[in-house]
């Protein structure tokens, strides 16, 4: 057999090896330069490289005016009718909610993430059979109660949230929570944000970042996540915590106990890898991990904040 033949039919033997993965196709409600999404991302590809073809598809509703978002659902939809994935990812509350609804008739396996809500509250009430998945669960009372430990004087804390649909989830559930030394606010104008920061001394000891990368400036477009954070860390007079890893770094919070979006991700692969190997399989809904405890040295010693001996073995250390 010559040379040419035999590369010709290792070239045919790998297209037919790739070409045999399943399709998986990943529906994000954000885009993927968001902090959140690449890590989840990431966690996804942990798991699922090398056993199934990747596609993605972004929503954008972080950016986009809300007005966008159906007809973005609906783009995502047509493409999923054209290329019949064997499975749909789906991350965070809006792709559920302006998705689910429709795979669900299809009878399309879907995972989904980053479910702030009850998930069954977009079918209905009741969660279909094929459709399964991780929800998050920010860790609300640890952090208040980490906080209040790190900072003994502290009387009052301030939750700033932009006005993303999963920032009233996140709202709603720290309500229940009925402390009255929190307060829980919602903005969608970005100088509204900055005049909540400067000021927040005059009410609050300390500020926890919830979601903050919907925030619209004066000149109505979206305001760059990175650019929120490293103004807020600049300019907050009051100690800043963080519910998610990637909101903790020496450019940004303190430090907090927080949800890791890698590990969020991974557990929902893990999921999508056991359907696509048996997809009569039923898997119960999962819910995020318990937390890290993560801090900045440079933001912790900036704010003086000195970590007890009982937590300081559990800490993780960013520079």
């Amino acid at each position: 057999m010559s040379r040419l033949r035999c590369f010709a039919l290792l070239l045919f033997f790998i297209a037919s090896s790739v070409m045999a993965f399943p399709l998986v196709i990943v529906v994000e409600s954000y885009h993927p330069e968001n902090d959140w999404d690449k890590a989840y991302l990431n966690g996804l590809r942990s798991k699922l490289d090398g056993v199934a073809e990747l596609d993605f598809i972004a929503l954008d509703t972080k950016r986009l005016p809300t007005s966008a978002h159906l007809e973005q659902a609906d783009l995502a939809f047509y493409e999923i009718q054209q290329k019949k994935p064997d499975l749909v990812i789906l991350g965070d509350d809006a792709a559920l909610a302006l998705l689910g609804p429709r795979l669900a008739r299809m009878k399309m396996p879907v995972v989904f993430l980053g479910i702030n809500a009850d998930p069954a509250q977009y079918f209905g009430g009741k969660l279909p059979e094929h459709i399964t998945g991780v929800i998050e669960r920010p860790l609300y009372q640890q952090n208040f109660n980490l906080i209040r430990e790190l900072l003994p004087h502290a009387k009052r804390i301030l939750v700033l949230l932009d006005q993303d649909r999963s920032a009233y989830f996140l709202q709603t559930d720290i309500q229940r929570l009925k402390r009255n030394d929190i307060d829980v606010v919602l903005v969608s104008n970005y100088s509204i944000w900055q005049n909540k920061v400067m000021n927040a001394n005059l009410q609050y000891d300390a500020i926890v970042i919830g979601t903050y990368q919907a925030l619209i400036g004066a000149d109505a477009q979206h305001v760059n996540a990175d650019e929120v954070m490293a103004w807020t860390r600049a300019h907050s007079p009051v100690p800043i915590f963080g519910f998610w890893d990637f909101a903790i770094s020496r450019q940004a919070a303190a430090g907090g106990m927080v949800l890791s979006g890698f590990e969020h991700g991974a557990m929902a692969g893990s999921m999508a890898r056991s359907i696509l190997k048996n997809p009569q399989l039923s898997l119960p809904v999962r819910q995020s991990d318990h937390g890290h405890l993560i801090f900045s040295r440079t933001q912790a010693s900036y704010w003086k904040i000195q970590i007890p001996n009982k937590l300081s073995k559990r800490v993780s250390w960013l520079p």
